[in-house]
C-alpha cells in the first residue's frame, strides 16, 4: 500500500517535473532531433501539458466549497502541491520556449515577450511564497491578493493564448477554453455565494 508519505509535495512537483520532460524530448523526436521543429513542438507541448494543472490548482477551492468531501476536498488540501507542479512545469515550458527562441532564431509576439514574461514573474513570485512562512511574513491578506491576482493573469494569459488557436486548431481551442470558462464560473458563483449574506444585511 503506497503511504500518503509517498505523495509529498516535493514528490509530487518531482513527479510532474519528470513528465514535463518527457514531454520535451517527445517534441523533439517527434521532429527528428535537436532542430527548429522539434523546439518548437517541446515548447508547445509543454505549454499544454502545464495548463490542466494549472485549471486544477485554480479551481480547487471552488470545487470544493461547493461540493464539499470526496476528491474536491482532497484537491484542495493538495492545491500548494499542485500549484507548485505547475510552477515547475510552466518553467520547463519558459526554458523550452528559450531554447526555440535563442538557440533556433523563433520569433515570438510582443504579446509572449511582455504578457508572458510579466506572468512568468508573478508565477516565480507564487512559487516563492507557496509556504507558512511567507503566509505569516506576508500577512494573509496581502499573500491571498498575490496568489489571487496571479491566478488570474494566468488564465487570462492562458484564455488569450488560446483564443488565438481557434481558427486554426478548434479541437485543441474550444476544450481548453470551456475548461477556463468553467473554473471562472465557478469562482464567480462562490464569490457571490460570499457575498449574498451580506447584501442580505445591509
Amino acid at each position: 500500500m503506497t503511504s500518503a508519505r509517498s505523495f509529498s509535495t516535493p514528490t509530487t512537483i518531482g513527479l510532474a517535473t519528470l513528465a514535463v520532460l518527457g514531454v520535451v524530448a517527445y517534441g523533439y523526436a517527434e521532429y527528428g532531433g535537436w532542430n527548429a521543429d522539434g523546439a518548437g513542438a517541446a515548447a508547445r507541448y509543454t505549454a499544454r501539458f502545464s495548463f490542466p494543472i494549472f485549471v486544477l490548482a485554480w479551481s480547487a477551492s471552488a470545487l470544493a466549497t461547493l461540493w464539499p468531501g470526496g476528491w474536491r476536498s482532497v484537491m484542495l488540501r493538495r492545491r500548494r502541491a499542485i500549484g507548485l507542479s505547475f510552477a515547475a512545469a510552466h518553467f520547463v515550458h519558459f526554458a523550452a520556449l528559450l531554447i526555440a527562441v535563442c538557440v533556433f532564431a523563433a520569433q515570438p509576439s510582443a504579446k509572449t515577450i511582455y504578457g508572458g514574461g510579466f506572468t512568468y514573474v508573478l508565477i516565480a513570485a507564487m512559487a516563492l511564497t507557496s509556504n507558512d512562512w511567507s503566509v505569516r511574513k506576508l500577512g494573509p491578506r496581502n499573500w491571498k491578493m498575490l496568489h489571487t491576482f496571479g491566478g488570474l493573469a494566468i488564465a487570462i494569459v492562458f484564455t488569450v493564448s488560446y483564443l488565438g488557436r481557434l481558427d486554426e486548431k478548434p479541437w485543441l481551442a474550444i476544450p481548453a477554453l470551456t475548461l477556463l470558462g468553467s473554473a471562472a464560473a465557478l469562482k464567480v458563483f462562490v464569490w457571490m455565494k460570499k457575498r449574498a449574506p451580506q447584501r442580505a444585511v445591509s
